[in-house]
């Protein structure tokens, strides 16, 4: 069963006539809905309601075959109502899926008198709402009318698109009271004959069918449209979703709900689970919080009159969107394509252009890379974090520490120092040792590496592949010292007179306070020092104890998790918001509690009191009220008593400072820049905590500022060196394919212990998982020049051009790209007529 909570990007609750929905998917009326065994895995699988198949007095006998596949996306069928009698619905379905969580709602159909016989006992069966189904528009409103006598629930009226006004009707069902509108039904009726056996398909009287699916959604979408912009204020679109973009559709036209079955029928119940994935995301990178933060607001901007325009094409032959996506922007879609081909080396090479680190990121990156992978829109993304581990693995196999190096050019007599040998540090003496300078790097831990080396646990980034990375940038001239603290040590203004030019790139390794009593005694521990003790090996054991982690970020889990290996015997964390709020990475939260951490949300911290050899932590219940700066639900106290857990140790992960009295102003966080000539910034000290990607962009804009400022050019990137392919032939198979996973190590080899616990994709995952890429870019398949119908493109890859005297800016050739590579802008917008040739 899916946890909505754990979802990262928007938050997906939402509401229909006051009834609170888990997510705005709902299984509309169908196949799936049969009984109560559809309507709970439906639920499981992440809807937010579920739609009983049409109840009617008598049950329905359906033809066979009675239902059959257009294109990938499209249904026919001759179905007919509910084929189990009203009582059963009563006695056995609806309960059984209410008293299993879900959200009812009772469709009933098609007359006057069973509308007037059925709603009712749905009604006390326990159903949510009536949905209200007729085959014409004059039946409908009698259907209401005897139904509002008769029940309290709300009732939803269900459209069709075949009817001649069905905006119409739906304001006439709304004038007599329908708490909403579901729009709309199947469309038809409609015909495919079997080719074969020259006949109709469908086994009906008529051999006729009923369209649902893709093939309909442009027509249910123009009907929301209107309905809302009748002033509806419970809409459930129904019609074609199959995939996110296409939930986001109707909720921008205004629906709080988007009904879904044909694409369910076609890839299984459990799909939900992937619509609700994709539109979290989705959601979250078009810029919205939530549900209603996205619903309508596509409205306003519809056109009152005919708009002439011009279009502005922009062409990007080498475009991705995993690689926009990536802070450092590695060429993804480069390194993909070498694995796939199996040459791992190469890809190793290709990544170390713009990321001198692919093993380590290939384990602990963020990869916001692959939220922005096409093939999500197919099937699943490609798990582009453990491909770049398989290329770095493989390359460690093939050259122990002897990791190939980048040429480095001779010396330019130029002398660099940079303070923190972390991410963002340690990328910048990579870039600046390629172009020549004589690079020190001073750290005032014992070992280098900062936060990757202290702050991340071994079980999440063994020492091992880091010091082989670390290792190589040694063997290209870059000089670490280990134990150098700046300020005691060697001041900054030394540091200013013997080097040319400084970087500042510390890491956050101070501890935020939580500002409650009781949090100086003994047993509380600050998190970023405790897995800073783990990680140097002077941390306590824990065993037989209970231990409290307060916090819900990654320093927390990681925490949490290390507490375990270090013998604890119960570890909760205790958090102020809900899971869904949590910035921990939500497959490190998944780890945690299979390995048995538990989990206390809405908790304040209150205060910590001394409790005999032990501590007594106080929380105070909180809920959720209006979002604050960071764009989560800020918490407030209920006003109920605090709560008190007994337990050894707290140990607070409640945020990460930099601790830095050198530390310069800052000028350009952007471009690593600081208020003092010669002295630059990057990583932490400068944008606050961010991620180990982030910080490794960070420090090579910092090494092109020093460069430039030096004299160079300003360019420390060296070029990929060669080409992707290009036209791969991809197969998709009938539904998609699955992401390759990662194994992990088994739970008792896990615990006790600081064992690699992911352990990432064997040879064939990992050239099978390459192989799924679209190759994003473009792929000269002409499809473009095909589609213009005045001649006017000519692609001659990589170089696009375009007759200007000949287009007719129709957007024909942007629409046929398969790959987003062509793109357009509207320009020069003005009110048209019919003799500016439209």
């Amino acid at each position: 069963m899916i946890d909505l909570k754990k979802l990262k990007g928007a938050d997906l609750s939402t509401e229909l006539c006051g009834v609170k929905l888990q997510s705005p998917f709902i299984l509309s009326s169908g196949p799936l809905t049969y009984a109560a065994e559809g309507m709970i895995r439906a639920h499981e699988a992440g809807c937010g309601a579920v739609v009983t198949k049409t109840i009617r007095h008598e049950a329905a006998i359906n033809p066979v075959h009675h239902i059959g596949k257009i294109n990938n996306d499209s249904l026919i069928n001759c179905e007919k109502w509910a084929d189990s009698p009203a009582e059963v619905w009563f006695e056995r379905e609806i309960p059984m899926a209410k008293k299993a969580g879900c959200v009812v709602i009772a469709s009933v159909g098609h007359t006057f008198p069973e509308a007037h016989d059925l709603v009712k006992p749905c009604e006390d069966a326990g159903a949510d709402f009536i949905e209200l189904v007729s085959y014409k528009e004059e039946t409908l409103l009698p259907m209401l009318e005897t139904t509002l006598k008769q029940v309290k629930i709300p009732v939803l009226c269900k459209l069709s698109g075949n009817w001649p006004d069905p905006v119409g009707t739906a304001k006439k069902c709304l004038e007599m009271g329908a708490a909403g509108i579901t729009a709309i039904d199947s469309i038809g009726p409609t015909l495919k004959i079997d080719i074969k056996k020259a006949k109709p398909e469908m086994m009906g009287g008529d051999g006729y069918g009923w369209l649902s699916g893709g093939a309909i959604r442009p027509i249910a979408l123009r009907i929301n449209s209107e309905i809302a912009r009748l002033g509806c204020d419970n809409l459930v679109g129904t019609g074609g979703v199959t995939c996110a973009e296409d939930a986001v559709e109707y909720l921008m036209v205004g629906c709080n709900a988007i009904g879904v079955h044909s694409i369910a029928v076609l890839k299984g119940v459990e799909y939900f689970e992937k619509l609700n994935r994709d539109l979290a995301i989705l959601l979250e990178q078009l810029g919205y919080k939530d549900i209603p933060s996205v619903r309508g607001v596509a409205l306003p901007n519809f056109p009152t009159a005919e708009t002439v325009a011009e279009l502005e094409f922009n062409y990007e032959p080498d475009y991705a969107p995993c690689q926009q996506a990536c802070p450092a922007g590695v060429d993804v879609p480069l390194y993909l394509d070498q694995i796939r081909k199996g040459q791992y080396v190469d890809a190793y090479n290709t990544v170390s252009v713009a990321n001198p680190f692919p093993a380590i990121c290939g384990r602990v990156c963020d990869h916001p890379c692959e939220g922005q992978c096409r093939r999500a829109t197919v099937d699943d993304a490609l798990q582009i974090r453990l491909l770049k581990r398989a290329a770095a693995d493989k390359t460690f196999a093939s050259f122990g520490d002897e990791l190939p190096i980048p040429a480095v050019l001779p010396s330019n007599g130029k002398n660099v120092a940079i303070v923190g040998a972390g991410p963002a540090g340690l990328s910048a003496a990579y870039y600046l040792a390629k172009k020549g300078y004589s690079v020190k790097v001073l750290e005032a831990l014992p070992i280098a590496g900062g936060m990757l080396a202290v702050g991340i646990p071994d079980y999440r980034l063994p020492k091992d592949p880091m010091n082989r990375e670390i290792a190589r940038l040694e063997r290209m001239g870059v000089e670490i010292r280990t134990g150098v603290k700046v300020g005691l040590d060697v001041t900054m203004e030394e540091l200013k007179k013997s080097y040319d030019s400084v970087l500042v790139a510390v890491g956050a390794h101070g501890d935020s306070k939580l500002g409650i009593v009781g949090e100086d005694l003994p047993g509380v521990i600050p998190g970023v020092t405790y897995l800073r003790d783990v990680n140097l090996g002077r941390a306590g054991g824990f065993h037989g104890k209970k231990v409290v982690v307060v916090g819900g970020g990654n320093v927390a889990i990681d925490a949490a998790r290390s507490a375990l290996r270090m013998g604890a015997e119960e570890v909760n964390i205790v958090y102020r918001r809900t899971e869904a709020e949590m910035p921990a990475y939500a497959e490190e939260v998944a780890h945690a509690k299979e390995e048995g951490v538990k989990f206390t949300f809405l908790a304040g911290p209150s205060k910590i009191e001394a409790n005999g050899n032990g501590l007594k932590f106080f929380y105070d219940p909180m809920k959720l009220g209006e979002a604050d700066a960071s764009g989560r639900k800020k918490p407030v106290k209920t006003g109920e008593a605090a709560v008190a857990i007994d337990t050894d140790y707290v140990i607070v992960a409640a945020g990460q400072v930099v601790d830095a009295p050198f530390m310069p102003e800052v000028k350009d966080a952007a471009k690593g820049v600081s208020a003092e000539a010669g002295v630059f910034v990057a990583g932490d000290c400068a944008t606050g905590p961010a991620s180990v990607i982030k910080a490794i962009a960070a420090g090579r804009e910092a090494a092109a500022s020093i460069d430039q400022y030096l004299g160079g050019d300003g360019k420390v990137m060296d070029s990929y060196g060669s080409d992707r392919s290009r036209a791969v032939d991809i197969t998709i198979a009938d539904g998609g394919t699955k992401r390759a996973e990662a194994k992990f190590l088994p739970l008792d080899k896990s615990v006790p212990g600081f064992a690699e616990v992911e352990l990432g994709l064997d040879d064939k995952d990992a050239e099978d998982e390459a192989n799924r890429c679209l190759h994003c870019g473009c792929t000269n398949c002409q499809r473009c020049v095909a589609a213009c119908s005045y001649k006017a493109r000519t692609l001659n890859f990589p170089i696009m051009t375009v007759d200007k005297d000949l287009c007719r800016h129709c957007g024909a050739c942007v629409s046929v790209c398969p790959t987003g590579a062509l793109t357009a802008k509207v320009v020069n917008p003005r009110v048209g007529t019919q003799s500016d040739g439209h």
